[in-house]
């Protein structure tokens, strides 16, 4: 070892030490994460934590790089020094420990998402609603508690770094041929491990960790610190910036025969007037959006805890549709693609963006047919800009956590679930009283940590995470029987859906439980008990309302009437890759990397049919994509609002 120069035999120590924390944050994720793993064999673990190690590669490389020159180029003048060893150590002690906190944050961020760690987490950061996302952090001890094994790791790699360089031999000359070779080979293999393979053509990329069918252990390979920094540089790429699938042209011919549009009004392509088939109902509606309320999580989704028998009930006794579908994986989502029946496209934040658009949406249009229009949440109406855009889209009043009582605040989330349906009945009472109709949304937020689950609730399951669902369920029983109570409850539909669903299944890379939403239509009065197979999305609400509301109305939309229509595919969003599905069918794409699954769901069969079944992806992939482009072009073009309508 004394032949070999020093900045190699240290430089070799901190890879090995840095993989071996590495590989103790991913035992961790594979521990917590059993249950996701489903059947396989030892030899598949084993290639899962080979494939991180090289990953693991990359990620030092690229901290180490710019340290380890320094190193190389300190040594070659031979003289020991205990203060350059000193801040060496600190710096990268420092970096690394950066690092061991994104590994952190990776293991609750992945509970939630079945998605490594991504850009996403930070989008909050640069639009005004950090401080909301920090104290709902700080209000979540899980969270807290990961920062003690980011400590612990740190203090593991100051201790062998401090360690290494204070025992550190070779420092004297070993000659300028063999520092020179030395360096060569050195920098020859770091420069080989940042890039993660030998192919010329591309460096290592997400996918490469995909070696199999097993959709957990494809994700256990991944490093969280490459997959921030693989996003963050997808984020920055220009071609990344837009939907550019195919042609305007050909996107739009497309959408138009998929909503079975016959004659096109030039200047708005998916307008269609929707004309009154029957005599106009003034029925009052109230849309009540389900935080994290996965299919699922319900007893017709396969759940045995016994989690939602309220709302399984409503399902038996509605117009419910048992294969819904969100359009993407956050509530910002939900609320837009519920309001507006648009899709959500990547990471585009629609309620941010400037100017804030008008659509022609449920609350906009039932506002123009007289009705009063409010929206209710348990926290800050300003979070995610939900305030901002829904007043530009016909939402008239906003009740939020400034209205309620200060002590009835429980967490950043704001009130419970039922103390905002309370609060909400005199509303309810006052809109009613008055001689026009009534419009109102209602976001509930319970079913989302941090968790606070009420004294005088008595849940049956002892974890807390399916207390909270037992609670959200119940708040919905209190107000249903509240609403019994009251005269203009016979003349109101009520509609249930998810913001978006919970990962819960991890069958594939895109868990569909995380999309899979009850939707019920409930108005026992007026609407016959049926319970739908017919594939469905969150955007058909607005139309398929106003079909019971028998309205004529201009639907300028993505969304189509379930009663008289009917969606060949649901479509929806991850934040790099997102699905398409039918009855038989689930198609996966990633653009970024041309990774796509083609696979038998239903039967949850992992095999990808995508080389056997090419000309069925296509068609679905062609569905999809041409409603996201139009989607973008209609919002870049100022389309959403029917101006001809005003």
């Amino acid at each position: 070892m004394k032949r070999i120069p020093v900045f190699v035999t240290v430089t070799f120590r901190l890879y090995v030490i840095l993989i071996a924390i590495y590989t103790a944050f991913r035992i961790a994720l594979l521990l917590l994460n059993l249950d996701r793993v489903g059947s396989t064999t030892t030899w598949e673990v084993v290639q899962a934590f080979v494939m991180g190690v090289r990953f693991d590669i990359v990620t030092i490389g690229f901290v180490i790089a710019i340290p380890t020159i320094i190193l190389t180029v300190f040594s070659f003048f031979g003289k020991k020094s205990r203060t350059f060893e000193l801040i060496y150590t600190w710096v990268l002690t420092v970096c690394f420990t950066i690092t061991f906190g994104i590994c952190a944050a990776d293991i609750p961020y992945f509970d939630q998402f079945f998605d490594r760690f991504n850009i996403t987490a930070f989008e909050w950061m640069a639009t005004g609603d950090s401080a909301f996302v920090f104290k709902m952090v700080w209000e979540e001890p899980t969270y807290i508690l990961m920062m003690l094994p980011v400590l612990g790791a740190g203090f593991v790699f100051w201790f062998f770094t401090n360690r290494i360089m204070k025992r550190s031999t070779g420092w004297e000359s070993v000659g300028y041929v063999r520092y020179g070779i030395a360096t060569v080979l050195l920098w020859g293999l770091v420069f080989i491990g940042m890039r993660g393979r030998l192919n010329e053509k591309s460096p290592i990329m997400v996918g490469t960790a995909y070696f199999g069918n097993n959709a957990m252990l494809n994700q256990l390979g991944l490093n969280p610190n490459f997959t921030l920094a693989r996003s963050w540089l997808d984020a920055k790429n220009p071609d990344n910036q837009k939907v550019r699938f195919m042609s305007d042209e050909a996107a739009i011919a497309l959408v138009q025969k998929n909503l079975e549009i016959e004659n096109p009004n030039e200047e708005f392509p998916i307008a269609r007037e929707i004309a009154s088939d029957s005599v106009s109902n003034n029925y009052n509606v109230i849309v009540v959006i389900m935080e994290g309320m996965s299919y699922n999580k319900t007893a017709h989704g396969g759940n045995t805890r016994n989690l939602t028998p309220f709302l399984d009930s409503l399902m038996c006794n509605s117009l419910s549709f048992n294969n819904c579908y969100t359009s993407g994986t956050h509530t910002y989502c939900g609320i837009y693609s519920t309001f507006v029946s648009y899709p959500v496209i990547f990471r585009n934040m629609p309620l941010k963006r400037i100017p804030v658009l008008q659509y022609d949406g449920i609350a906009a249009t039932l506002q123009k047919n007289g009705y009063q229009t409010a929206y209710f949440t348990t926290h800050d109406k300003e979070f995610d800009n939900v305030a901002g855009f829904l007043t530009q889209n016909g939402v008239e009043r906003i009740v939020s956590q400034a209205d309620y009582p200060i002590a009835e605040v429980k967490t950043t989330l704001g009130v419970p679930d039922d103390f905002m349906f309370r609060f909400a009945m005199p509303i309810f009472d006052e809109m009613a009283s008055n001689d026009r109709p009534f419009f109102a949304a209602m976001m509930t937020a319970s079913d989302h940590g941090p968790f606070y689950v009420p004294e005088y609730f008595k849940a049956k399951n002892d974890d807390v995470r399916y207390q909270i669902t037992e609670y959200a369920d119940w708040s919905l029983r209190r107000f249903i029987e509240m609403a019994q109570e009251k005269p203009w409850f016979d003349n109101t539909l009520f509609v249930f859906v998810a913001d978006h669903g919970a990962a819960l299944d991890t069958d594939y890379s895109i868990p569909l439980s995380y999309f899979h939403s009850p939707l019920v239509f409930y108005m026992p009065k007026h609407l016959q008990a049926v319970e739908n197979e017919a594939i469905a999305s969150q955007m058909d609400i607005f139309p398929t309302v106003m079909g019971i509301l028998s309205k004529g109305y201009v639907n300028n939309s993505f969304g189509i009437d379930l009663r008289k229509e009917s969606r060949r595919y649901a479509y929806f969003m991850g934040d790099d890759k997102y699905g398409v599905l039918d009855h038989e069918w689930l198609l996966i794409n990633k653009p970024s990397e041309e990774q796509v699954g083609l696979y038998r769901y239903v039967e949850k069969d992992k095999k990808n049919y995508i080389s056997e079944y090419p000309e069925v992806a296509e068609e679905m992939k062609k569905y999809a994509e041409s409603a996201w482009q139009v989607s973008d072009y209609q919002q870049d073009k100022k389309k959403v609002k029917f101006l001809l309508h005003e």
